[in-house]
């Protein structure tokens, strides 16, 4: 292993570089004082621009020591750090490596992340000479779990009760890793590729439609072994990437998810007519993953609010309704595993 520093890479949209005193009032901007964007981090939204000067201050000295990889990920497009990602933790006798990023709230869901870390792993393994290449999550962000397995991680486990963050001082931790034999392998994907790649839209317009439409069917392993799809409405959180309904606690939906977590989400936006004034496109959205009881009774209760809000703005009508329903009601979340979209000319 020979340690190389942190060299500039460079992939189809982004620039890796090391940091520059001049990118704290980027940083500060763009991501280090947004509370969302550290929920899951170990350390508080900056208090004022000058805490960012001082950190870029300190890593653009940093950067002269061959042992030290931190990267400010600059799309080519803007020109200026949206985020960071690092080596936040070496094992020499093992070879290994642990990665830790983060990026700006305006640029999640656009694959960027993953672009930057899949330009780290290849870089310390091939260059840097490192054979494992690790990076681990909160398990209540399942979003960066994702960013992971884009990049081509595995995932090997959780260990339970050995992180800590800004919002959670004991977390169980999801770890995921990559070996240096593994990096040019090809896994089978875990779900299947749109058969009409050009029809694919993008991962921000997917959330787009998720955030916008009031919406979709859901569909379950009912009883029998029957497949059962629903219409439901949905409140689709940007915050922790989960999609939610609220319910009534009994019935045929809640026995199938209660014997089979496993769902998909299907979510169509209203068509748009032709050119030719009969046909029409339309959009929609499949949603694969795992659905997790709401078990928090205040949680559930915003997320009633939140699901209702989609319908009316009318917030006294809506406190109405949750207290005098809210003890009833019973919410869960469909946890996504695999996003996809289309945009289909129906003619």
């Amino acid at each position: 292993m020979e340690h190389r520093g942190t060299l500039p890479l460079e992939t189809s949209r982004l620039l890796l570089r090391p940091f520059r005193a001049a990118d704290g009032e980027a940083m500060y901007r763009n991501w280090a004082k947004d509370p969302e964007v550290t929920r899951y981090l170990t350390w508080q939204p900056h208090a004022g621009p000058e805490v960012s000067c001082q950190l870029a201050s300190r890593w653009e000295q940093e950067s002269q020591k061959p042992d030290f990889y931190q990267w400010a990920i600059v799309p080519k497009e803007l020109g200026e750090p949206i985020g960071g990602i690092s080596v936040v933790r070496t094992d020499e006798a093992h070879s290994s490596a642990e990665i830790g990023y983060c990026i700006g709230r305006p640029w999640w869901g656009q694959g960027l992340t993953a672009e930057a870390l899949r330009a780290v792993i290849e870089y310390l393994i091939r260059q840097v000479g490192f054979r494992r290449v690790s990076a681990q999550h909160d398990v209540n962000n399942p979003n960066s779990g994702k960013v992971m397995r884009k990049a081509g991680m595995k995932k090997e486990g959780i260990l339970r009760a050995t992180g800590a963050n800004t919002t959670n001082p004991r977390c169980d931790m999801a770890v995921y890793s990559i070996l240096a034999e593994e990096l040019d392998l090809s896994p089978a994907p875990l779900f299947r590729p749109l058969a009409r790649s050009r029809q694919a839209l993008s991962e921000a317009e997917c959330l787009r439609i998720l955030r916008e439409e009031k919406r979709g069917v859901l569909s379950v392993l009912g009883d029998e072994g029957y497949p059962y799809g629903l219409p439901l409405n949905h409140w689709y959180d940007p915050a922790d990437g989960r999609i939610y309904f609220h319910s009534g606690p009994t019935g045929h939906k809640i026995d199938a998810m209660l014997r089979e977590p496993k769902a998909s989400f299907c979510v169509l936006r209203q068509a748009e007519l032709s050119e030719d004034g009969w046909s029409c496109y339309f959009d929609s959205v499949i949603v694969f993953g795992r659905l997790e009881l709401v078990r928090d009774h205040d949680r559930a209760l915003e997320i009633s609010r939140q699901v209702s809000y989609k319908f009316t703005g009318d917030k006294d009508y809506i406190e109405w309704e949750v207290a005098h329903s809210g003890a009833k009601v019973l919410c869960f979340a469909l946890i996504p595993e695999h996003i996809s979209g289309k945009r289909v000319h129906e003619k």
